[in-house]
């Protein structure tokens, strides 16, 4: 009832905001939400335990991160408005984009909640005429089917995956197959009995399966890409070299996969998600002898297949 009577038509009046206002008004709610201390503490120990970070140092990234997560939200809502975040969406290389999405279509886009992962889904909508979005449902179904709705307008089909169904998986096979592209954002934690053990910022933890499965069965590449937020509703869609199916084993592009993300998260990491438990689920494995994320950097977007290369002698 209070959905209906409230939180809603307050979420279809954002239409009418600028996506400047927008931003800038989520961000400063998102700033009210980390002073508050909601889930400060998950979002502090997270980014301590995947880049090291402490102090002031710390303290400033999660703030950001607040404020991106704010901004994020608000923005969605201004899609098909008066000036909706579409109309301020631009390709850092747009040749590039268009160069790799059509040789390669039916691909796996890999991204991190980064940005404005939804208006990076358009990004790929107005290169090809269909683009598939893998992902859970949300908590509350009134304001996820909204949310949906806003995503249908910016050209985004959503898939939804749920725990022992492979009807949902089956179809995104097919999809990737027929050269639809299949965005999967496997940066967060799943269950042990739907992960698979593998290293996530060098921490031993479970982590999906999902890009090396799909990758492997339809023999579809796996894009790393990343929406950034450049300013107050200003965006640009950074997409990386493709991951070709054959270069490793499934088990081998799962992990490449963690590290493309690490990579991407740790160049921006005020804008990501860091409110989340990543790390609760640990594991007993032996330390890597390369951490291609750490070692390499951004350079893992140009050239991926340095995850997969084993270490030289000596290193």
């Amino acid at each position: 009832m209070l959905n209906r009577l409230v939180v809603l038509p307050i979420l279809h009046l954002l239409k009418r905001l600028a996506a400047d206002t927008a931003s800038r008004l989520g961000g400063t709610l998102g700033i009210i939400t980390f002073h508050l201390g909601v889930r400060r503490r998950v979002a502090s120990d997270c980014v301590a335990t995947a880049l090291g970070l402490r102090g002031t140092a710390r303290r400033q990234v999660v703030r950001r991160s607040y404020a991106s997560m704010g901004a994020s939200f608000l923005e969605l809502w201004t899609i098909g408005g008066v000036d909706g975040i579409e109309r301020h969406l631009y390709s850092a290389a747009p040749a590039w984009q268009q160069q790799v999405l059509t040789r390669h279509p039916g691909c796996v886009l890999l991204s991190p909640h980064l940005g404005n992962w939804d208006i990076g889904g358009h990004a790929i909508r107005r290169t090809l005429p269909r683009f598939i979005g893998y992902a859970k449902a949300q908590h509350n179904p009134e304001v996820d089917a909204e949310v949906n709705r806003q995503r249908l307008i910016a050209g985004i089909e959503v898939l939804f995956a749920e725990r022992g169904d492979r009807t949902t998986a089956v179809r995104a096979l097919r999809a990737l197959r027929s050269g639809v592209p299949v965005g999967l954002m496997a940066d967060q934690g799943p269950g042990s009995r739907e992960g698979v053990p593998a290293y996530f910022f060098g921490v031993p933890t479970y982590c999906h399966a999902g890009p090396g499965f799909f990758a492997k069965r339809a023999e579809a590449p796996i894009i790393p890409c990343m929406c950034l937020r450049r300013r107050a509703g200003i965006f640009s869609m950074v997409i990386g070299r493709p991951l070709l199916p054959g270069a490793g084993d499934e088990a081998g592009l799962t992990q490449a996969s963690m590290d493309l993300l690490a990579v991407m998260i740790q160049a921006v990491p005020g804008q990501y998600f860091w409110q989340h438990r990543r790390f609760k689920n640990r594991l007993d494995l032996p330390p890597r002898a390369v951490e291609p994320w750490r070692r390499w950097g951004l350079r893992l977007l140009a050239d991926p297949l340095q995850a997969l290369r084993p270490p030289a002698p000596g290193e």
